[in-house]
């Protein structure tokens, strides 16, 4: 009783304000005990006025560029710029073994990465969709729509040997509107049982409190990291601050426990990132640590963004507030786009400066 009141709840807090399109991707996306969660509302971010603004900034090449690869895709599929919904990625991390080196162990995950869109489309139209986003790194890839464990799917593999997990699968939901992708049949099969059934799976407590905690937010990352996880990352974050230097200065992250990532688009980008440390301690001295580090990171964006990173910087807003560390910060569509090189030189250069007259 108490996980179908927890599912219920926890559908009512993300579907609120959401559509129909949300809903189905969600009940298809979230696997059981996940302990990652990606969430992204592609129409509310494509209609926003940010996105919007972001598109009439960008080069003439690039928006040319970019108008093709869309205009392919829509011949290739049916759909059009506006017509992907809903995106919704989960994981279960339990029991994988991330120092392990073994990326094959993917292959028996509970992981789902489920897309909506408002027009139904085919496997076939699946994979011509794919090999044109794809582009040239199509030909490292072998796609097949085929049957698999009792259902058609499109399965993909790579064109050779290599490391991690040798394939992944796609299928359709009935309505021909959601697109699971996942390691391995069950994953699918169950997702689709979710999107039948109209039913969310069970989130652990942990999960449950981060979702409501993040909110309605175009954008949403949950990472709440089971025991077996911290206590490895414990272990790694111990054994590199003993070596002394540059490694003392992530020991406060050892004690991690969740991450959350959010971010609307409206008029700007309103980004907001909170890091739980468990330790009141841990958390103040990290969010001092990475107050002090912004310079040299904006320094480094400053070869892109020129003399904007440094107004960039004096937006970020970073505070302890007990164990969580939060960061945020909002852009405008000016700030995230390069400034345009001048005619003859580089970004940031001038005739005089080459020598110029």
């Amino acid at each position: 009783m108490k996980k179908t009141l927890i599912s219920l709840t926890l559908t009512a807090t993300l579907a609120a304000g959401t559509t129909a399109f949300a809903q189905t991707a969600l009940r298809g996306g979230f696997v059981e005990g996940a302990d990652v969660m990606f969430y992204m509302d592609s129409d509310a971010i494509n209609q926003s006025a940010f996105a919007q603004t972001v598109e009439d900034l960008q080069p003439d090449e690039v928006k040319a560029e970019s108008e093709a690869k869309v205009k392919a895709f829509t011949e290739a599929t049916g759909l059009g710029e506006d017509d992907i919904k809903t995106l919704v990625l989960s994981m279960d991390i339990d029991g994988i073994d991330f120092q392990s080196q073994d990326p094959a162990q993917l292959e028996n995950a509970q992981a789902l990465l489920a897309v909506e869109s408002a027009k139904a489309i085919t496997l076939d139209q699946l994979k011509a969709g794919l090999t044109v986003l794809a582009g040239e790194n199509a030909k490292n890839a072998n796609m097949t729509v085929t049957e698999a464990d009792g259902m058609q799917v499109l399965k993909l593999e790579p064109a050779e040997a290599q490391d991690g997990p040798d394939k992944a699968y796609a299928t359709l939901g009935d309505d021909g509107k959601t697109v699971l992708f996942g390691f391995n049949t069950d994953s699918l099969k169950q997702g689709l049982a979710r999107i039948s059934g109209g039913e969310m799976a069970s989130p652990s407590d942990d999960m449950a409190n981060a979702i409501k905690k993040i909110g309605q937010r175009h954008v949403r990352m949950v990472v709440v990291l089971p025991e077996d996880a911290r206590a490895k990352i414990r272990e790694g974050v111990q054994a590199t601050a003993a070596q002394g230097g540059m490694g003392s200065m992530i020991a406060p992250f050892g004690t991690v426990e969740s991450l959350l990532i959010s971010a609307n688009t409206r008029e700007n980008l309103d980004l907001y990132l909170s890091l739980d440390l468990g330790n009141n301690a841990n958390a103040t001295q990290a969010a001092g640590m990475l107050q002090s580090m912004i310079p040299m990171f904006m320094m480094n964006a400053g070869q892109q963004l020129g003399p904007k990173a440094m107004q960039i910087s004096q937006k970020i807003k970073i505070a302890p507030e007990e164990s969580v560390v939060t960061m945020s910060v909002n852009l405008t569509p000016d700030d995230i786009t390069p400034p345009k090189a001048p005619a003859g030189g580089e970004s940031g250069t001038t005739p005089e400066a080459n020598g110029g007259m």
